[in-house]
């Protein structure tokens, strides 16, 4: 269902508050959705995880799992997306995880009490605030190294340029203050925000912003005590605000509202998420502009328990195993397919999802990889993918770690 509006938002529905997180993807038009899902007849609360590759006109289900999973498995949090295509974190409850294909598995990364993520401009790039400190990873979240102590500002996003940090601070009724750095954090310029701009919080929901594409272009999404929120846009780094909308009433106990920034000049992304009239699964609304946040479309899902996806219907028969994992010369990925499996073969892709190597693999259980390409050239050290592909089917991707 779709309609072209100027994002006049009705009251939502009665029921328990959602807890909804977007984030965009690698690639133009590609957004992440969390959410409480639907409950059961156990009365278990599911949650999952949506992904989109068309600004929201079509969704596709990644991940399920209960609100509260079993002890070792991930709880969904917050979700942030990376600038390598298919790298997705999920943070919160004191965990960090990291999915390197599209949100569909998961591995644990670390446990950092009051703790603050937000991924960074590049590949692999994530930052972690806590204990008042400041540390940067390069690897995905493997490691952390401290790049700023005693961290008085806050940590909101990054620029678009290296180096580049974005905080934002204040108390509603009081005023707020939007701290840029270019240097990693070592320094920070201090920019206040007119009250005009952001002056209120409502509900716990404080005044936000997201870059945009080019550099100095910033979003800020503030509220204001009527319960309506308004979105400005600023192109000189947040020093003025040019206000783009303002929504209607919103009744914010019972309907969630998330926000980003997206890949593409003028992207811009509101998603409500609210309880359906039976309160047994979830209603979702992705409003979307690509005239820098003036006018929106919106996309409405009816998320029931049957709600499915290609990505989430398809069931893999096929067993992985890759050893040594990592590897310095050569790795066996060894595997089990289906009898009836018809022309399969094994792709590698790197980090960027170009296909570097690819194998014949008819009879086989096992395939040997020297970390070459079809051309017979090394690959560079690094993080891989392969999945296996036939007439009918395709698995998931799963990791390979090359290191020279």
């Amino acid at each position: 269902m779709k309609k072209t509006i100027l994002l006049s938002i009705l009251c939502c529905l009665l029921g328990s508050i959602s807890q909804a997180q977007i984030t965009r993807g690698a690639s133009p038009g590609e957004i992440y959705i969390s959410d409480n899902w639907y409950y059961d007849n156990l009365g278990n609360l599911h949650d999952a995880i949506f992904r989109s590759t068309d600004n929201g006109e079509h969704l596709a289900l990644q991940y399920e799992t209960l609100h509260y999973p079993p002890l070792g498995e991930m709880r969904l949090g917050q979700m942030l997306g990376d600038a390598t295509p298919g790298v997705l974190y999920n943070w919160g409850w004191n965990e960090l995880w990291v999915s390197f294909d599209y949100g569909m598995n998961w591995e644990y990364r670390e446990n950092y009490s009051y703790a603050k993520y937000v991924s960074g401009f590049s590949n692999g790039e994530i930052y972690r605030r806590s204990d008042y400190n400041l540390y940067r990873s390069d690897n995905y979240g493997e490691t952390f190294e401290l790049i700023v102590e005693s961290l008085s500002e806050p940590l909101s996003d990054v620029g678009v340029t290296s180096g580049e940090l974005y905080g934002i601070t204040g108390s509603a009724g009081f005023g707020y203050n939007l701290y840029h750095s270019h240097d990693y954090g070592q320094t920070y310029t201090e920019i206040p925000i007119d009250s005009t701009v952001a002056f209120w919080s409502v509900s716990g929901n404080y005044p936000e912003i997201s870059r945009g594409t080019e550099p100095g272009e910033l979003y800020l999404v503030s509220w204001w005590p009527d319960y309506h929120y308004k979105i400005f846009y600023s192109v000189d780094t947040g020093y003025t605000w040019m206000e783009k909308f303002e929504s209607g009433y919103i009744n914010i106990p019972y309907c969630g509202v998330i926000y980003t920034a997206g890949r593409e000049p003028g992207s811009f992304y509101v998603i409500r998420c609210s309880p359906d009239p039976t309160q047994s699964h979830a209603w979702l609304y992705i409003d979307y502009s690509n005239d820098y946040a003036e006018t929106f479309t919106t996309y409405f899902y009816d998320l029931d328990s049957l709600y499915t996806s290609i990505q989430n219907t398809q069931k893999t028969d096929f067993i992985f195993n890759s050893y040594p994992n990592p590897f310095t010369d050569k790795t066996t990925i060894a595997f089990s397919l289906q009898d009836n499996s018809s022309n399969p073969e094994l792709h590698i892709f790197d980090i960027h999802g170009k296909l570097i190597r690819e194998f014949n693999i008819y009879g086989k259980n096992q395939q040997q990889w020297d970390g070459r390409d079809n051309n017979g050239n090394r690959v560079p050290n690094g993080v891989y993918f392969y999945h296996i592909k036939t007439v009918s089917f395709t698995s998931q991707f799963h990791k390979l770690l090359f290191i020279h």
